[in-house]
């Protein structure tokens, strides 16, 4: 096998270099994307929990009111 000159070496990295970094601008993308997914999840999950406790509320009041009042 032939040593390489340090143009080829150098070609060979720099087109190294391109590939990681298209790579890794996929991955950061990626990532956001399911940040905001879980981001969203949990304000779902939130306003479900205020909605599920309010009714809750609003019925225990009802009821306490309709049965000592």
């Amino acid at each position: 096998m032939s040593r390489s000159t340090v143009n080829e070496v150098d070609k060979r990295l720099s087109a190294h270099e391109a590939a990681c970094e298209q790579r890794w601008r996929e991955n950061w993308r990626r990532l956001e994307n399911i940040e905001n997914g879980i981001m969203s999840l949990n304000k779902l999950i939130r306003n479900s929990l205020i909605f599920s406790l309010t009714i809750f509320l609003g019925i225990t009041g009802f009821l306490t009111k309709f049965i000592f009042f």
